[in-house]
Formats: C-alpha cells, sequence, structure tokens
C-alpha cells in the first residue's frame, strides 16, 4: 500500500509563525522517513492562519532533505493584484 497526505497547515493565530514553518517542515521530513511516497501542500496568500504563502518554496526547502518521498503543491494561487 502507498500512503500520501496532504496538508493544508492551520496554525492558531497566536503561534509564531517560524514555529509554524518549522513544524510544518518536520511533518513532511517525518512523512518521508516513515515511507510516505507523497506530500502534497496548499497555499494561502491572505489568511492569517495558513501561513505557507508559496508551496512551491516551501516544497523547494525539503528537496535537498527527502529522500524518497514526492512533493506537490496541492493548490497554487494567482496573487492578488
Amino acid at each position: 500500500m502507498q500512503l500520501g497526505f496532504f496538508t493544508m497547515p492551520i496554525h492558531p493565530l497566536n503561534k509564531d509563525w517560524r514555529t509554524s514553518l518549522r513544524e510544518d517542515r518536520e511533518a513532511f521530513l517525518l512523512a518521508d522517513e516513515l515511507g510516505f511516497t507523497e506530500a502534497y501542500c496548499g497555499e494561502h496568500s491572505t489568511d492569517q492562519a495558513e501561513n505557507i504563502t508559496s508551496c512551491s518554496l516551501f516544497l523547494a526547502t525539503l528537496a535537498h532533505a527527502t529522500r524518497r518521498i514526492r512533493l506537490g503543491t496541492g493548490t497554487v494561487n494567482l496573487p492578488n493584484t
């Protein structure tokens, strides 16, 4: 059986955004260690509770730290102009 996960990382508004991003990163690294085959991340540029504003950039920071898991974008939102 192959396992994958999608995260829509919602965090408490009073939580430090750096801690939130670190925890989100750790979740992906743990999924790789546990043998998940794929992981997807959403992005929101206007929601304070979801502080990944660019899933592509976030996933790029994981590329060198993961070994087997395939990383993908759950959504890619166009900038609000």
